[in-house]
């Protein structure tokens, strides 16, 4: 039987004052004769220290709550384990205490070791470290074991109290959901209270051009940039590309009717079967560039001026105004939505990693009012 670790304060271990004449302190953990450390970050002169505690100095007080609150931290992380029945041994206590991988982990630290040590992107982890800032402005300090289906009530009600945008709101519960489910993947947690609490679904937040819109400009005449722009537009509408990566559509992407490319966010392959979507328009409009779609693609220059020579051009077809070129893909995926092409089918064809990402292109307007209903005999 693996005996209780115990824990004391040690001063300047290593025999070495640094250039101000300090030692460090660590947090000496021992357990059947054998020893591992834990820094405090902590630095005294040696007549600051005696007897286990920092004496002679006016932050005495002070830094030895400090420092005794880390032998909790670490103590804790013991005794989390042995109440899930784990036999606790000093390298298994300096890897959960060194990776914040325990029990007792805060969930911030927990959060930011697992996902700056995953494959996902850096947008990805960028949007996961901004969750983390925000947990921390609605509950510092908590831990991943104290997370439970009332603070995901009460955290989800202060999202609504902070008035920003239902996305952004749903956004953050799911990456918290995520964050949880890898604690209850490491078995840190015995379930995920995201297991009884529902997430609403995102809404889209841009609008699409109608079909009729797309014929009208589709058949519109127009020369040099404009004309560029337009097309480049149609390209999003007919495949559902992102801007970067219709410009980084090359002729090499196309064959046999099908477009493959890896997409330039996320380098995930889609592949669209473009000599048969919208009656194949998109072959159609290879073919005005001489069958080279880099000869459109390279033209374009700066998402920004492209958005600006747009404008313009949707204005004359009574498009939104909050319609913008990135609106070219919503209209891809409305449009062949309304045709009754299946949600999993428009996810693998944006490239969605997960289905509900797909959820928010969902349209209910009078056409697919009309087609559902016509299925009724």
């Amino acid at each position: 039987m693996i005996k209780k670790i115990r824990y004391r304060l040690v001063w300047n271990r290593s025999g070495c004052l640094n250039q101000r004449g300090e030692g460090l302190v660590q947090i000496e953990a021992e357990q059947q004769g054998r020893k591992a450390y834990f820094s405090t970050h902590t630095y005294l002169k040696p007549e600051q220290f005696a007897r286990g505690c920092v004496v002679n100095t006016d932050l005495a007080d002070g830094l030895n709550y400090a420092l005794y609150s880390m032998i909790r931290e670490v103590e804790d992380v013991e005794l989390e384990y042995i109440k899930k029945g784990v036999e606790v041994t000093l390298p298994i206590l300096k890897e959960a205490v060194k990776a914040h991988l325990s029990p007792s982990a805060k969930l911030i630290d927990f959060g930011l070791e697992v996902i700056n040590a995953s494959e996902r992107n850096e947008v990805t982890k960028k949007n996961y470290r901004t969750l983390f800032n925000n947990l921390e402005r609605f509950r510092a300090g908590v831990r991943v074991t104290e997370i439970d289906y009332q603070y995901v009530v009460s955290y989800d009600r202060w999202l609504r109290s902070l008035n920003i945008s239902h996305n952004t709101r749903i956004s953050r519960l799911r990456l918290l959901r995520a964050v949880l489910n890898e604690a209850k993947n490491r078995d840190i947690i015995s379930f995920n209270p995201f297991d009884r609490f529902r997430i609403q679904q995102m809404v889209s937040k841009k609008g699409y051009i109608t079909k009729e819109q797309l014929q009208q400009l589709e058949s519109m005449r127009l020369n040099g940039y404009d004309d560029i722009v337009r097309d480049a537009f149609l390209v999003g509408c007919y495949c559902g590309l992102r801007f970067s990566d219709i410009t980084a559509l090359r002729q090499q992407h196309i064959k046999d009717g099908w477009l493959t490319i890896a997409m330039q966010k996320t380098k995930f392959t889609v592949e669209i079967p473009i000599g048969t979507l919208f009656g194949g328009k998109m072959m159609t409009l290879v073919g005005k560039y001489g069958g080279d779609i880099g000869k459109l693609t390279k033209k374009l220059g700066p998402n920004a001026s492209v958005n600006r020579a747009l404008r313009p051009i949707l204005d004359s077809i009574g498009a939104d105004s909050k319609i913008t070129f990135h609106s070219s893909r919503h209209t891809f995926a409305t449009l062949i939505g309304q045709q009754g092409v299946d949600l999993a089918t428009i996810s693998k064809l944006l490239g969605h990693q997960k289905l509900q990402t797909t959820e928010i292109y969902r349209e209910v307007d009078r056409r697919s009012i009309e087609i559902e209903v016509s299925k009724v005999k």
